[in-house]
């Protein structure tokens, strides 16, 4: 689903499938992992779905419990020099910053450093008050601000915003779309006013306080800010669709420096299956605090947005899924959890306005091999 598109979380069917055999991509001293379920089966559902809808490239990952069980690379990084996927590879993860950002927001919220109800221009004093009423932190992390999404040539930028203060300009004049709180408007805009928070309450750039406080602790390695000028090993080129059927053209160049807390980070997809991991277990925020990103918020005539804090949330029964999705110049990507059965899927593509990335999270967390750890010895 493309982020210019991007609604409350659709509901799920998942369906069962019976099969054979192991595997986990989770390094562990004096544990062997072993299953009953065939993760080439996971391998050829990916393929035959990339080939199906035509994706130059994919990169998946699935989680179950502590391990992420499978993850592999389809299709082409590069189709002009030929260079394969292979799960090392580093894609624009589009909208899925969003959570990232989030968790950051929320661990401060833990720290008693910024509370909810906090108006933005304490943090940002440089993004103006509006006539519409207050925007407090948790409209902006809801997407309840009013504040408007892209417009015109905006998800084409190629300029660079070498700050905060010049990013938010693109938008500051602008009325509200609605008054805080009474709508659900989808809103990256939004979601770069939260940087201003994690900077202005830690004193550090947005990019040190994720790597300190995110990225180190998750195991991480492979997340990045998107700069263009860096070299980043094993970067995938982006595509779109070209004027004929089954043909792809370059993407255009954009910098993604107007919204790095929003739509700007790069990496494996791995590392987000280890976002996962980490959120699990305990390592980034409380459980009660995840309770209340996973809650889906309300407006104020009492109707709830099938968004939390960050998440895209639905409840189905006792089961409770949060996702979010995600679209880039060039790439489409997807991460489902179910946070108490501790199982997710990441997948990314680059290519833009890829269709049906969910029914495929769905079906590779029900195919995915399921670790049974045993001892060596």
């Amino acid at each position: 689903m493309h982020s210019r598109l991007l609604r409350p979380f659709a509901t799920l069917s998942l369906a069962g499938f019976a099969l054979s055999a192991v595997v986990s991509a989770q390094p562990a001293a004096a544990i062997r992992v072993v299953s009953d379920r065939d993760p080439a089966v996971l391998s050829r559902l990916a393929d035959d779905w990339r080939a199906g809808v035509n994706v130059p490239g994919l990169s998946a990952a699935v989680v179950q419990g502590d391990h992420v069980v499978w993850a592999q690379g389809f299709g082409l990084a590069d189709v002009e020099q030929g260079v394969m996927v292979r799960p090392e590879s580093v894609f624009r993860i589009a909208s899925i910053s969003k959570p990232i950002t989030a968790v950051a927001v929320m661990q401060l919220v833990e720290r008693g450093l910024v509370s909810l109800e906090d108006p933005i221009q304490k943090y940002v004093p440089s993004y103006p008050r509006k006539p519409q009423g207050e925007i407090r932190i948790r409209h902006l992390l809801t997407h309840t601000s009013g504040i408007r999404h892209y417009k015109g040539n905006e998800f084409s930028l190629a300029e660079s915003f070498p700050s905060l203060d010049r990013a938010i300009a693109v938008f500051r004049n602008d009325p509200l779309e609605s008054a805080p709180g009474e709508r659900y408007l989808y809103s990256t805009y939004g979601y770069n006013l939260l940087q201003g928070v994690v900077e202005q309450v830690t004193s550090r750039t947005f990019d040190e306080y994720l790597r300190s406080a995110i990225f180190g602790p998750a195991g991480m390695t492979t997340t990045y800010l998107e700069r263009p000028q860096e070299i980043v090993r094993h970067r995938v080129r982006q595509y779109v669709r070209g004027a004929t059927p089954f043909s792809w053209l370059n993407a255009p160049y954009v910098d993604l420096s107007v919204k790095w807390a929003g739509g700007g980070l790069i990496a494996t997809a791995g590392d987000i299956a280890r976002f996962d991991i980490a959120l699990n277990q305990g390592k980034l925020l409380r459980a009660d605090t995840l309770e209340r990103m996973y809650t889906s918020a309300r407006l104020t005539n009492g109707n709830i947005t099938g968004y939390g804090l960050g998440w895209m949330v639905n409840q189905q029964g006792a089961r409770q899924f949060v996702a979010h999705s995600g679209g880039a110049m060039g790439g489409t990507t997807y991460l489902l959890r179910e946070p108490k059965a501790r199982t997710a899927a990441v997948i990314f593509a680059n290519l833009d306005n890829v269709p049906r990335l969910r029914e495929l999270a769905e079906q590779l967390m029900t195919l995915a091999p399921r670790p049974l750890p045993v001892s060596t010895r």
